[in-house]
């Protein structure tokens, strides 16, 4: 079946599993409803995605699809199903992303409030406060979590070390006291009792693994009920941080751009909050129901 040596042509390339499995659930459907998919011009192909493509998404998942189907399409003239590329110059039209909503994001009060929790079992409490703290404390990206070592995690010196990426420069972050011994007792006991696998992954998923994206979002949807009204994700967490390294803590601007590991400063400059923005919150404290 064309989708199943797809998946392994992936697989050839070297993507990670969960973005192979990303693109094989994308193409699908296009390989359902588009019997001729794989003889499409760019004008078609076009037109599919339009149909497919809903304007409320995000920028980020149109972005995906369009990748997962330029995947497809290198696959089938690796294949030799076709000698040229229908859209392999495609682009989405960026669209230009609206400033920081400051009312929307947590304070850092409101955020120690989810290393509280307890949990049935010690070893999977702190495998969870390990990737709560390091959401908190570093404002880390979900994918950085997962690409954490146990090296990385230096107790010696009290520092986490980010690999460089695509989204993210290379930084080393101070640890908070309060991870100490979390990340003691998780890396030298509790961490052995999860891992099913031989592999040098700091945090340890819910099948004994390296951890995956989802299984952070999950652990954070696990949350909610401490902000039912609002959205908490591992993206307004890191929001958040970033926010209060500048406006609760008054961090330089210089300094919380190499926390946060922005590669340019306007990235962190939005996060300031105008002079409006402290009024109005000041507001909501006093009168929270307008």
């Amino acid at each position: 079946m064309q989708i199943n040596t797809f998946e392994n042509y992936l697989h050839r390339k070297g993507l990670e599993l969960e973005t192979t499995r990303t693109y094989v659930s994308l193409v699908t459907p296009f390989i359902s409803v588009y019997e001729d998919l794989n003889h499409f011009t760019f004008k078609q192909v076009n037109h599919a995605l339009g149909q497919v493509v809903k304007p409320h998404q995000s920028q980020q998942y149109k972005n995906t699809i369009l990748c997962a189907l330029k995947k497809y399409y290198d696959y089938l003239i690796e294949t030799g199903q076709r000698n040229d590329h229908p859209c392999r110059t495609m682009r989405f039209k960026a669209i230009r992303k609206r400033g920081v909503i400051h009312d929307d994001l947590f304070s850092s009060s409101e955020l120690e409030l989810l290393m509280e929790r307890e949990e049935r079992y010690a070893a999977v409490k702190e495998r969870n406060q390990v990737v709560v703290s390091l959401l908190i404390y570093q404002g880390l990206k979900v994918k950085e979590i997962c690409n954490l070592k146990v090296q990385h995690v230096q107790l010696d010196n009290g520092r986490v070390y980010i690999k460089e990426s695509k989204s993210g420069v290379r930084r080393h972050l101070e640890m908070h006291p309060k991870q100490y011994w979390i990340f003691e007792s998780f890396i030298n006991t509790s961490r052995k009792g999860l891992i099913k696998e031989s592999n040098d992954s700091l945090v340890i998923g819910m099948r004994g693994s390296s951890i995956t994206s989802d299984d952070i979002r999950y652990l954070i949807e696990t949350f909610k009920g401490l902000f039912p009204d609002r959205q908490l994700t591992p993206d307004t967490i890191r929001k958040s941080v970033v926010s209060n390294w500048l406006n609760e803590k008054r961090f330089p601007l210089e300094q919380v751009q190499l926390m946060a590991g922005h590669r340019n400063i306007s990235t962190t400059a939005k996060y300031r909050r105008s002079p409006t923005d402290d009024k109005r919150l000041i507001i909501n404290r006093i009168h929270p129901l307008g």
